[in-house]
């Protein structure tokens, strides 16, 4: 029971917090709710060879967990641009990567990339690829624009240990699970596209050290980012657009093609035209590799 003596100091304290709160509802909530309604409606995809991480459909829960975690195991968000080449350019270069989280197919933004031939580096993940068949076969038509890389089997964090979650969404509770999850987004875009992925990026684009350890061990790259365009398909229209406007050459754009309600297709085309007119060339993760930058100082939303 507080002291009747403080009261007026607590008021205070709490009309002080209240804006701060506020500002923070919709840039965390919003994705934590974009993710509840995907993974109700596309449940996760059991692998007949193995056993992914639980995903029953619940809410993430909104807090971190109870124990503070050492340096060491925090975990990281990984920022890359472009590897310098060799090679004269025809221009400055940008890579467009999109990742496929689950949710449903985005055909206007892949349609203006075919008619515009853009390349851009798809991550998939084995629940986006099942339930959206469509979206997979004009992928696989186009091939030559697009490559499609591993963005797990069920869209899980790469942090292991029990209770550990990033932003409200459980990790993995072992290695084995881990393993589990990189290996079976793989073997769907073997199955579904005939492509084998040498690149991974995980749910939320963070990991801990024992996760970057083990996927490399089990030969991938990561693939970090330096634009985030949409924060997870969750911005307008205008910002997603100066986001993409503001790329230098060397940047590596990241976005969503799995949430056609959102202005993800509308922003990024805008975007990207401007790029174009002035000169800039799109290029592949495949093709071009990534270089490891430092991450820039933390921001209140996040990519998911």
């Amino acid at each position: 029971m507080c002291n009747m003596k403080n009261l007026p100091f607590l008021l205070l304290l709490a009309l002080a917090a209240a804006p701060v709160l506020a500002a923070q509802k919709p840039a965390v909530m919003r994705e934590h709710l974009v993710l509840q309604q995907e993974r109700a409606l596309h449940p996760a995809v059991p692998d007949a060879q193995a056993s992914p991480a639980a995903d029953d459909g619940a809410a993430p829960a909104l807090k971190p967990a109870l124990r503070l975690l050492p340096p060491e195991e925090r975990p990281v968000e990984i920022h890359d641009r472009l590897a310098p080449t060799a090679a004269p350019e025809k221009g400055p270069r940008v890579a467009l990567t999109l990742d496929a989280c689950m949710g449903r197919f985005d055909q206007n933004l892949i349609d203006f990339l075919i008619r515009n031939r853009v390349p851009a580096t798809i991550f998939a993940t084995r629940r986006w690829l099942v339930h959206n068949p469509q979206g997979v076969a004009l992928i696989k038509s186009h091939l030559d624009l697009f490559d499609v890389e591993d963005h797990g089997a069920n869209h899980v964090p790469a942090v292991i240990g029990a209770g550990k979650r990033v932003y409200g969404i459980p990790g993995e509770p072992d290695v084995a699970h881990l393993k589990s999850e990189v290996d079976g987004g793989a073997r769907a875009i073997k199955a579904a596209l005939g492509v084998t992925p040498r690149w991974y990026r995980d749910a939320t684009a963070e990991y801990d050290t024992q996760s970057l350890a083990e996927i490399a061990r089990m030969g991938y790259k990561i693939a970090g980012f330096s634009v985030n365009a949409d924060e997870g398909a969750t911005l307008p229209k205008a910002v997603i657009e100066a986001r993409v406007k503001r790329a230098k050459d060397g940047d590596v754009i990241i976005a969503h093609m799995n949430r056609p309600q959102s202005d993800t297709a509308q922003g990024l085309s805008a975007g990207i035209q401007y790029l174009l007119a002035r000169g800039f060339v799109f290029v592949r993760v495949d093709q071009a590799g990534l270089r490891r930058i430092p991450a820039p100082r933390p921001r209140r939303k996040r990519h998911t």
